[in-house]
């Protein structure tokens, strides 16, 4: 895994003007094999930023490709196909998130399990949402559009907190609005 903008301030491609936090964020991330890792770093005019993403966003719409991703032409195929990861992670909240029974229970697990569900879990059916939606968002009203958004923003802030441990709490609660989203 390499940094496409270095997270150290001098690191190959550094930016001092972006929040540091945001350079772990997946994003910043892409995969490379350990020889063009140490070429892309060591020979940074060659490989900019631009490049580095060009690459990184034409690998995603391939996997995406392959991995059934599709365009549909009715809002009812897509909302079935996105039906089961918001059952998922609507069930996996109630059983085991900040507000379920069992969290206030001192003597659960709950929270070390919620912890691991969400990495297991609610983390890649959220990245599926966004997937799904993002190859669809022809079929989405421009209201729908705007509550995309505001759910890409929660899964990125949701990610930052309970998968890459950052520390901010001011994490956008799941817009109720995607309940009725393709509907």
């Amino acid at each position: 895994m390499a940094h496409i903008i270095a997270a150290s301030p001098k690191g190959p491609r550094a930016n001092s003007a972006i929040n540091p936090s945001a350079l772990a964020l997946e994003q910043n991330l892409i995969l490379l094999c350990l020889i063009c890792h140490k070429i892309v770093d060591s020979q940074e005019e060659a490989y900019p930023v631009d490049l580095l993403q060009s690459w990184k966003s034409s690998h995603e719409e391939r996997i995406s490709g392959a991995f059934g991703v599709r365009s549909f032409d009715q809002r009812e195929e897509a909302r079935s196909v996105l039906e089961p990861y918001f059952r998922s992670n609507r069930a996996t909240f109630e059983a085991f998130g900040p507000d379920s029974e069992s969290s206030w229970n001192p003597f659960s697990d709950a929270v070390d399990v919620w912890r691991v569900r969400v990495r297991e879990v609610i983390v890649p059916n959220n990245r599926m949402i966004l997937r799904v939606l993002d190859s669809n968002v022809h079929l989405l009203s421009s209201v729908e559009v705007a509550v995309l958004e505001k759910f890409r923003i929660h899964v990125e802030e949701f990610e930052r907190k309970h998968a890459f441990g950052a520390t901010s709490s001011a994490v956008p609660r799941f817009p109720e609005e995607m309940n009725h989203i393709l509907y």
